[in-house]
């Protein structure tokens, strides 16, 4: 069957890479261009199907509930700043003109494109090591290095871990459990980060309490944790999410900040720059937190009219709140704003393109036959 689909996927990831590079977006007509070629294709073969009467509505329900599920995934991936609107997009017509039968190893029931996401995301953190690699100093390594394990062991980062994955992954798996899908650990971890994602937009510190409320709750009524089988699982867990951790908030974060972004003046922003820094306004701050702010590392504190705004590095999970910024960039009226309170310099991320890298990840999705992580597993 993917002989059918093979000339649209080669061509839609030519030119949706190509237009990436060269101008920074991904135009609608092609994400249109693939999904109208999707349903033509289907519809030719399930009438066919139906005249020899070999209609496999299994097939047919399961191809739409992975379609759905890369329009949840696209979408939320959006809504939480780690990929931009087109990227989103672009992995829903990846998803509707890959068929299930590609995916042979690492299938996950019901969802399968979740591999194509895996693929993607192993090939990006490669990439980006990479570079980082490729442009590093002796003396940013053993900074980064020394960031890293501080913020690893940093006494109340790791209380909040224990805390929200002792909750929430707990609450991820039943959900899982409750819907049919097969247990998939890179799933879980995957859905728990999400989560992480969108708990710290909208409800920010305020998240811990809500957790917390999950901890007791489930001390009260889930037998399976007082066991050392889970004390032990529970504990690879804590430390692969303070690994993840490490990479989006921590010494990689700041080393990747340091190489990728560049300090530039204000009145020289323009639209669809992505900014390397957040600023969070404070209609009051006390002394003792003045105090503190300004001990911190990166910080800078402006004070407007009866406002402050701090000027703070960017973590993975984070979008300024205060500009209401999105993952395509500045626009006129955040520039606009953002001039308006007296900031004079602000750092501006580098942008890679992420189209060429989905591109790359669905051909080798195609060549492993699913999951990459099993290829190289058989392999080795």
């Amino acid at each position: 069957m993917l002989y059918y689909f093979l000339p649209a996927i080669l061509a839609l990831g030519i030119t949706t890479s190509y237009e990436d590079i060269r101008y920074g977006k991904i135009r609608n007509k092609w994400i249109i261009f693939a999904l109208v070629y999707a349903i033509i294709i289907y519809s030719a073969l399930i009438i066919n199907s139906y005249f020899i009467g070999k209609v496999n509505t299994n097939y047919l329900i399961e191809l739409v509930a992975n379609i759905g599920f890369a329009v949840i995934a696209g979408f939320s991936m959006w809504y939480f700043g780690l990929w931009t609107a087109g990227d989103g997009k672009l992995f829903i017509a990846y998803s509707a003109l890959i068929p299930l039968s590609v995916y042979k190893y690492g299938y996950q029931e019901w969802i399968p494109s979740i591999t194509l996401l895996i693929n993607a995301f192993i090939l990006g953190l490669i990439f980006m090591l990479g570079l980082i690699i490729y442009k590093l100093r002796l003396k940013e390594l053993k900074k980064a290095i020394l960031s890293f394990l501080k913020n690893f062991f940093q006494p109340k980062q790791l209380l909040n871990s224990v805390v929200y994955l002792f909750a929430v992954y707990w609450i991820i798996e039943m959900l899982l459990s409750l819907i049919g899908i097969k247990q998939s650990y890179i799933l879980k971890i995957l859905l728990t980060l999400l989560l992480f994602s969108a708990m710290q937009k909208k409800l920010g510190k305020s998240s811990f309490y809500l957790t917390l409320a999950l901890v007791l709750l489930r001390l009260a009524i889930d037998k399976s944790i007082y066991s050392w089988a889970f004390l032990k699982n529970f504990i690879i867990l804590i430390i692969i999410w303070r690994l993840i951790m490490g990479f989006f908030t921590g010494g990689i974060s700041e080393l990747g900040r340091e190489l990728f972004s560049k300090e530039r003046n204000v009145k020289d922003l323009k639209p669809g720059m992505l900014l390397g820094e957040l600023i969070e306004k404070k209609e009051k701050i006390t002394k003792e937190e003045l105090k503190a702010l300004k001990k911190q590392e990166n910080i800078e504190i402006i004070k407007n009219k009866k406002s402050y705004y701090i000027k703070k590095p960017k973590t993975g999970f984070e979008l300024n709140k205060f500009i209401n910024e999105e993952a395509e960039g500045l626009t006129k009226e955040q520039i606009e704003k953002i001039r308006g309170i007296g900031i004079i310099k602000i750092k501006v991320a580098q942008t890679i393109p992420f189209a060429p890298l989905m591109f790359l990840g669905i051909i080798l999705t195609l060549i492993a036959k699913g999951n990459l992580l099993i290829l190289v597993k058989t392999l080795f």
